[in-house]
């Protein structure tokens, strides 16, 4: 299932399903190469002890805006940086 932006603003998902949607095996081997000691050193939830300056710069141009279009989204440096951050989730759990 597909969740568009009216979805997630409506509640109809959670954020890691929207922006979870969004991750892909590239992104995540870009988050690991990246930042590889971070992730599993990181303590919060969210990853916030990780510099916001250190996700706009692995984020750049990771995530294409075709992609957040089809959601009914556009590219926004936040919205790069949840998809980065819901990525290095999904490889802390898989870890």
């Amino acid at each position: 299932m597909i969740f568009t932006r009216k979805d997630y603003m409506s509640d109809k998902c959670t954020h890691e399903e929207y922006y979870g949607q969004l991750v892909t095996q590239g992104i995540k081997d870009h988050v690991v190469r990246a930042i590889p000691d971070a992730i599993a050193k990181s303590k919060d939830p969210s990853f916030n002890d990780i510099p916001l300056d250190t996700w706009n710069r692995i984020g750049a141009y990771s995530v294409p805006n075709a992609e957040f279009k089809k959601l009914g989204d556009f590219r926004t440096a936040m919205g790069v940086v949840c998809v980065l951050k819901e990525a290095a989730r999904q490889i802390r759990e898989a870890a």
